[in-house]
Formats: C-alpha cells, sequence, structure tokens
C-alpha cells in the first residue's frame, strides 16, 4: 500500500480532520465519475458520493491496512452504486436528450486534426453514451468496470458478487446492443 494513503487512513482513524480532508481531495472526483458513469445522472452521482464517503469512513476501522486501498474503495463505491440501481426503476432515456454534463469518453479521442472528424466523432460518442444509458443497470455496471476500469471478468465477478459466466454474458449483450444501436443509426450491415 502506498505509504501515503496509510499515513491518511491513519489520520482518519485517529479521527484528525486533515486525514478525512486528504481522503476527500485524494479521492472524491474518482468516486464521482465512477458513481456517474453507472449511474448516468449527476445528482443521483453526487449524493452516491456522499453516501460512499459516509461507508468509507465508517468503515476505516476493519479496513486491512496491509491491503491495497483503493481496489477496497471502489467495493464499496460498485456496492453503493448496485444496491441504488436495483431499487431504482430504469431509467428510459431518448438518444434525442442531450448528454449530463461531465460525462466524456477522454479515453477515445480521434485520431487526425480534421474539424469535420471532430464533429462526427464527437456526436458518435453523444449517441454511444446515450446508448449506455440506455442499457440495463447490470449491463452498464459491467461494461464500465470492464471497459473504463479495466477489470477482468474474474474481478467484476468477485465484486458483483455474480458469476463469471454471467458477467460474461452481459457484457456481450451490452456490446451487441451498442454495435446493433450504432448499425441502426449508421445504417451498417451486420
Amino acid at each position: 500500500m502506498d505509504m501515503e494513503d496509510y499515513q491518511v487512513i491513519s489520520l482518519c482513524r485517529e479521527g484528525r480532520e486533515e486525514g478525512f480532508r486528504q481522503l476527500l481531495s485524494r479521492y472524491e472526483s474518482y468516486i464521482f465519475n465512477l458513481c456517474y458513469r453507472l449511474t448516468c445522472n449527476r445528482e443521483d452521482a453526487l449524493d452516491l458520493t456522499q453516501e460512499t464517503f459516509i461507508k468509507v469512513i465508517n468503515g476505516l476501522d476493519g479496513f486491512q491496512i496491509n491491503r491495497p486501498f483503493k481496489p477496497w474503495l471502489r467495493q464499496v463505491t460498485v456496492n453503493a452504486c448496485y444496491n441504488f440501481l436495483s431499487r431504482r426503476a430504469p431509467a428510459s432515456v431518448s438518444l434525442e436528450q442531450p448528454l449530463n454534463e461531465g460525462l466524456t469518453l477522454a479515453d477515445l479521442q480521434p485520431v487526425g486534426e480534421d474539424p469535420a472528424q471532430e464533429v462526427e466523432w464527437r456526436d458518435t460518442r453523444r449517441l454511444l453514451w446515450a446508448m449506455i444509458e440506455r442499457l440495463p443497470p447490470v449491463y452498464r455496471l459491467v461494461l464500465v468496470l470492464r471497459h473504463q476500469e479495466g477489470m477482468s471478468y474474474r474481478d467484476i465477478a468477485c465484486l458483483t458478487k455474480l458469476p463469471e459466466g454471467t458477467v460474461k454474458t452481459y457484457l456481450f449483450r451490452a456490446r451487441q446492443r451498442l454495435r446493433q444501436g450504432l448499425a441502426e443509426q449508421y445504417g451498417w450491415e451486420g
């Protein structure tokens, strides 16, 4: 474990305010972005970020200090989001709806400096995120964990408590829906 995380956690365990401030400043953005990608709603993500921090603070005494902190933090975050999504009815999202602010695919940028390509890519990203928002929550969950968090099938299965085969099936179905939606939008034949 990174010594700095260890020191921050130690400060938090002692009840020192600077420890809580450090923990919040260090991980607030990560937690919010993960919650936002899983819920596709800014207000829900803000609420879940706060809920996650409360759970993390309350659970620090039980955290094993010799283990990496970020995977444990991700587990708490995903569990909070998963519980929230399982209680909520799926939202209906129109492809005509503008995307929520802050949602980006920063890791998927077009190559080149052609303005027409940039506009086309921006439209494709917007369409893709609208389709991701329409996925059933569990499909969106495994898709985000695999492609945004870079987790293995096995790690996703452990985190979500789903069988590994189910994770693979959900991921396959999510990709299939996205592929089909893009094909319909752009008139591709598959």
